[in-house]
């Protein structure tokens, strides 16, 4: 009899040990999310962290930071983006978006960072990227807070900048998850302009704004933005990445689609109608076919030209313009 008793308690316990590795993963998610501390531990594990910034210097983060500041607007707009953005105690006068970034408090400009705020607000990261020079930002290195430089250009270069800012300030999985999304939606469109040949991807002028001629050649964001979407960028034969072109340049490339930034903060604020005005009230733009079609883009500023999350809104806004037929308006890519 005991040796039955014991043979049954035995069977008992192998059920129950099942049924608890079974439940296991539910009962650690529930005991996490009720948790805060059991979240913060295993996000701190992963610490220290060291990765090499965009100076070559290997920068190395202790713990998981608190208080972070931002130079950079397409920094700022990864921060949010990836679920940081309730660590970021400070950033630049042109941080506005999302909107809760532009009610942080200020530390200057992207060029002009003020080095004796930035200390004063005693952050544990700073993060800056390429083109903030580089004295205030060896002063801030020097003086022992850690900064870490990124360099996001394009698309391509965006998703390695959120994967990175991610695993820095330990938030890798929604980084990777954000990258992940905006890869599938750059796949998308280039699945579909990458099968149309040159004879049909139409001739694309890019303009800065109306006052003057100053385009995007070769070689930099924009060309590549304008190539993904479909198009031929006709300043591409000039072999100069930020050219100014003449109007005799531009009438004997004839662009068929006229690529235009908005305007943001500027009093230009172009509109379509807007800016077909503009172009048909002077007599050199009359039979240029992107004019006479009316076929004149306005394009989102921050969208074109800010390296953040947004950049793949402009392709598809850059791809639906070029090719109406294959984007249509509204629908979801």
């Amino acid at each position: 009899m005991l040796h039955r008793n014991r043979s049954i308690f035995i069977v008992i316990w192998m059920i129950l040990a099942i049924v608890i590795l079974a439940l296991m993963p539910k009962l650690l998610a529930h005991w996490q999310r009720q948790s805060p501390e059991a979240h913060v531990t295993s996000t701190a594990a992963s610490y220290p962290v060291t990765v090499k910034d965009v100076r070559g210097l290997d920068i190395t983060i202790k713990k998981r930071p608190l208080k972070i500041i931002s130079i950079s607007p397409a920094v700022t707009e990864i921060l949010f983006a990836i679920g940081a953005g309730d660590r970021v105690i400070a950033d630049t006068r042109y941080c506005d978006y999302p909107p809760a970034a532009g009610k942080l408090t200020k530390i200057g400009g992207y060029l002009d960072p003020n080095v004796e705020k930035i200390l004063t607000l005693a952050p544990d990261l700073v993060l800056a990227a390429r083109g903030t020079p580089r004295e205030p930002i060896d002063r801030l290195s020097s003086l022992g807070l850690n900064v870490a430089v990124v360099d996001p250009v394009d698309i391509g270069s965006t998703l390695r900048t959120i994967r990175l800012i991610g695993r820095i300030v330990g938030d890798p999985e929604s980084a990777n998850s954000l990258a992940a999304r905006i890869d599938a939606r750059r796949s998308a469109v280039v699945a579909k302009t990458g099968r149309i040949p040159a004879s049909q991807r139409p001739r694309v002028l890019f303009l800065f704004d109306l006052n003057g001629l100053f385009t995007a050649g070769p070689k930099n964001h924009i060309d590549d933005l304008i190539h993904m979407a479909g198009g031929t960028n006709i300043a591409d034969s000039t072999g100069v990445p930020w050219p100014e072109l003449s109007m005799e340049k531009i009438i004997a490339a004839d662009p068929q689609v006229i690529l235009l930034m908005e305007g943001h903060g500027t009093n230009a604020n172009y509109t379509t109608d807007s800016a077909l005005k503009i172009l048909r009230a002077d007599h050199r733009w009359i039979n240029v076919s992107a004019v006479a079609n009316g076929r004149i883009v306005v394009l989102d500023d921050d969208e074109i030209t800010l390296p953040g999350p947004r950049m793949i809104d402009g392709l598809e806004s850059a791809a639906t313009a070029l090719h109406p037929g294959l984007f249509p308006k509204g629908t979801k890519r």
